[in-house]
């Protein structure tokens, strides 16, 4: 053979293996490029949250430093009283048996566990330690759910389940799988559309019907992995409202106005006094000064909303 036949040969070897890798790197490099869109779209959308929340905050803040001392019988700001409605409370109850933990947030605002508790217009969750007994202290932790009351100052909170909060890490891994998962089904999407048809325009009908099952076969495997995970949620909500033992309390401005006091009532706090005050050195003082809260209004309150907890 020649050897002008035979450096052609190759050459046309060259640019045919050429074009097969730039194709191979263009599908790769594609991939990444939806990836990373998909990476953005998301951050975007958190960035546009943390915005939003951060303006309602500021606001908030205003209504905490410009508030002035409100009269028996006037109405709480809603900006006043969702700035106190935020963050950390500490106390105790049943005369300082009990230490108290509690974190808050209102509706409008994104806090950690804000997705994984029950609605309402104030949730949070709760952490309490029994020190009744000596060898072992009681643990309890569930979230929380109420309501504020602007005409009277008094917060009304009961127990939900405990929420079933993931991980950073495992967050991060959730949204690595939905988008690599997002991606794959875009790019065979893409090749049941254009794939198989040649420069003529003439379809390939054993491609298509592969490009085809490739991309059931994708959206089949990503939709069971999902129901998987939902089911694995669904399983520890359970164990969380199995475990969960139903309590209420009811409080509002102490006669110092430095926090929150009221009574607590359940199984484990049988008609007990509580009382918080803020992590963030947040006063009660422009709150209007209340008829102290007993364990008698407590139990009419919780009679009225239909909760009885202590039985």
């Amino acid at each position: 053979m020649p050897l002008r036949k035979i450096y052609c040969i190759r050459l046309c070897c060259l640019l045919v293996l050429t074009g097969c890798t730039l194709a191979l790197d263009a599908c790769g490099l594609h991939r990444t490029v939806l990836l990373e869109l998909e990476r953005h779209e998301r951050i975007a959308a958190q960035e546009q949250l943390e915005k939003t929340l951060a303006e309602i905050t500021v606001k908030e803040q205003e209504a905490l430093a410009t508030q002035t001392s409100i009269k028996i019988g006037e109405i709480i700001p809603q900006m006043y009283g969702q700035a106190l409605l935020q963050g950390s409370w500490a106390g105790s109850a049943c005369h300082e048996r009990v230490l108290i933990e509690v974190e808050l947030a209102t509706a409008n605002h994104e806090a950690p566990f804000s997705k994984y508790v029950e609605p309402a217009d104030v949730i949070g969750t709760f952490r309490a330690v029994d020190h009744s007994t000596q060898s072992q202290p009681r643990i309890i932790e569930t979230g929380l759910k109420g309501t504020f009351n602007y005409h009277e100052g008094i917060l009304s909170m009961e127990a939900t389940p405990r929420p079933v909060i993931p991980t950073k890490e495992e967050m991060e891994e959730e949204y690595r799988l939905r988008d690599n998962a997002g991606v794959d089904i875009e790019l065979a999407s893409n090749e049941v559309t254009y794939g198989p048809r040649g420069p003529w325009g003439i379809e390939n009908v054993e491609q298509a019907e592969r490009n085809r099952k490739a991309l059931e076969e994708l959206e089949t495997r990503e939709t069971l992995r999902r129901k998987a995970k939902a089911e694995e949620y669904a399983a520890k909500v359970v164990a969380a409202k199995a475990e969960l033992v139903p309590f209420r309390f009811d409080i509002a401005r102490d006669s110092q106005g430095k926090g929150l006091r009221g009574f607590i009532d359940g199984p484990h706090f049988k008609g007990c006094d509580i009382r918080l005050a803020s992590k963030q050195g947040i006063t009660t003082d422009k709150l209007p000064p209340i008829t102290s809260i007993t364990s008698q209004i407590a139990l009419q309150r919780a009679r009225s909303q239909n909760f009885v907890s202590s039985q």
